[in-house]
C-alpha cells in the first residue's frame, strides 16, 4: 500500500468509525445498512490484502479501540430487542442469554469479546422469524459481525470475510476503487437525509469523509 492508498484507507476507517457512532440513526433504514455492510466488507479486504505484504499499516491498528465501542453498541441494540421479546412471551431463559451491556464488552478481555457476542447473534437468527415487528433484520446481525471480525483482526485472530460477492477482489487498487464508488455514489447520497435531520451525525461524517495528506 502506497502513502496515497494509506490515507485513503484512513479516511475509509474514519467514515466507518462516524457512521458506526451513529448506528442508532440508521441501522433501520435497510437500503443505508445493506450498503454499510458493504463498505466494512471491502475494508475488510483491502486490510487482508495489504497485509500480504504489509502487516504492519498504521492505518488499520490504530482504531481499535472504536471498533470495540462498534461491536458493543450494535451488540446491546440486538440485546435489547430480545430482551424485550423475551419479557414480552415470559422466557427468562433467553433473556438471561442475551442479557449483556455495553461497558462489559468494553471491559472484558479483548480475547473474551467473541464469547460474550456469538449467543446474541445466535439468538438473533434463531428468532429472527419473530422479530419483525421488532424491526431485527439480517442486515443488523451481519452489521455485528462485520466489526466483530475487524475487531477480531486487529487483536490478531482469523478474520472471516462472509460476503462471497467481493471474494475475487484481489487488487488494491480495485478495492480502492470501488469503495470510493461506494461512498461518492450512495453513502454520502444516503447521507443527505441527516444534514437537515441530525446535524450532529452528518457533519462528524463530512468531517470524517476528508483525505489528510
Amino acid at each position: 500500500m502506497d502513502a496515497k492508498q494509506n490515507n485513503h484507507l484512513r479516511m475509509f476507517i474514519n467514515t466507518q468509525t462516524a457512521m458506526d457512532n451513529y448506528s442508532v440513526k440508521w441501522n433501520v433504514i435497510p437500503v443505508f445498512l445493506a450498503r454499510k455492510n458493504e463498505f466494512d466488507e471491502i475494508i475488510q479486504r483491502i486490510v487482508a490484502q495489504n497485509e500480504k505484504t504489509n502487516p504492519a499499516s498504521v492505518a488499520v491498528t490504530e482504531n481499535k479501540a472504536d471498533v470495540r465501542n462498534g461491536v458493543a453498541e450494535k451488540t446491546v441494540i440486538i440485546s435489547g430487542i430480545l430482551q424485550a421479546y423475551a419479557a414480552m412471551n415470559d422466557d427468562p431463559v433467553l433473556a438471561d442469554k442475551v442479557k449483556i451491556t455495553a461497558s462489559e464488552l468494553r471491559n472484558c478481555r479483548e480475547t473474551e469479546v467473541e464469547t460474550m457476542v456469538t449467543p446474541v447473534i445466535a439468538e438473533a437468527r434463531n428468532n429472527m422469524a419473530n422479530l419483525t415487528d421488532y424491526m431485527l433484520t439480517e442486515d443488523m446481525i451481519v452489521e455485528v459481525e462485520t466489526s466483530l471480525d475487524n475487531f477480531k483482526a486487529l487483536i490478531g485472530q482469523p478474520r472471516t470475510i462472509r460476503n462471497k460477492a467481493f471474494a475475487a477482489k484481489t487488487v488494491l487498487g480495485d478495492l480502492f476503487d470501488e469503495a470510493n464508488n461506494l461512498l461518492n455514489n450512495q453513502l454520502d447520497k444516503l447521507m443527505i437525509r441527516f444534514k437537515f435531520t441530525d446535524p450532529d451525525f452528518y457533519e462528524e461524517y463530512t468531517r470524517a469523509r476528508v483525505i489528510v495528506d
